[in-house]
């Protein structure tokens, strides 16, 4: 087990969600060696597609000698051995948590910008390497936009001033988008409420994961299951396994940093991007694939 003073991307692999805390590597997918060749020297907020067989992993690259971090590509069609890519999208400004979708055969990016105050919408023009802003999907100081498809409709989630989140609905991803009849969809909390990956479906609920920054910026990673998600009323409540249920539930968070290995100080962000049907040692099984980050 090596130590690096940098936020990395691990890679999680599981037959169940709930086992997804025991599944995370003991390594990094790649070191900050694989970075040097564009001075980057840390990887946050991975979000992941697979095209054509190859997983393509986005991020946000923090570049020495730059205030303002870049969004990068990581691939690999064995998820053992990964290539970097290298940038693929900079601005003058400050970019992280690159949102990739696919929406009617093309591939989007929501990288936040809240520096600019605006959600910007970008297009690949050559997957994966270059992309086009195309549209800006809201105005006002808003981070970690995430959205997910549910009843009929796209829902987005958007930090807003760090500790509150808003939400907001469209008919398309591509807008035009409309705030929830409740201002606020969460209050001021650093517990759980800032977005830290894309929402999953676990069975017939729908999970969204959250930071928990209480002890410091990034710290550890909750789940949050929602319970209602409408144009009216939205609520949610922390996830708790069967087990944590059946025990009258638990205050831990869903992932967290662990001192034995090389996510030893924080974790906040899960991006569970491919579900598939494996054979391992001859049994067939449902497995969870995913991508987190840790420092």
């Amino acid at each position: 087990m090596h130590r690096y003073d940098a936020w990395l991307i691990g890679m999680v692999r599981s037959e169940s969600f709930e086992g997804i805390r025991d599944g995370l590597s003991s390594e990094p997918i790649f070191t900050p060696q694989a970075m040097a060749a564009w001075n980057g020297y840390g990887a946050a907020d991975p979000f992941a597609i697979w095209v054509k067989g190859v997983c393509y992993v986005f991020f946000e690259m923090l570049v020495r000698g730059q205030s303002n971090a870049v969004i990068a590509v990581a691939f690999s069609s064995d998820l053992k051995n990964w290539t970097l890519g290298g940038i693929v999208l900079q601005e003058r400004h400050h970019l992280s948590y690159p949102f990739v979708f696919e929406y009617c055969g093309d591939w989007y990016m929501m990288p936040e910008s809240k520096s600019q105050r605006r959600v910007d919408l970008y297009r690949a023009v050559e997957f994966p390497m270059r992309w086009e802003r195309v549209s800006t999907l809201l105005q006002g100081r808003y981070m970690d936009a995430t959205l997910v498809e549910h009843a009929g409709r796209y829902w987005m989630f958007a930090g807003w001033h760090s500790y509150w989140m808003r939400l907001f609905y469209a008919d398309s991803p591509l807008g035009p988008w409309k705030a929830h009849w409740q201002p606020v969809a969460r209050f001021y909390s650093k517990l759980n409420v800032r977005p830290g990956g894309r929402p999953v479906r676990v069975g017939k609920e729908l999970v969204r994961f959250a930071q928990d920054n209480r002890k410091c910026y990034g710290h550890q990673l909750r789940a949050m299951r929602i319970d209602k998600l409408n144009r009216l009323w939205f609520r949610e409540r922390e996830w708790r396994s069967n087990t944590e249920r059946s025990l009258g539930g638990s205050n831990d968070p869903f992932l967290s940093p662990r001192t034995d290995r090389w996510y030893s100080r924080c974790l906040h962000h899960l991006d569970i991007a491919y579900r598939n049907e494996e054979s391992d040692g001859g049994a067939q099984g449902k497995r969870w694939i995913g991508f987190f980050d840790g420092y």
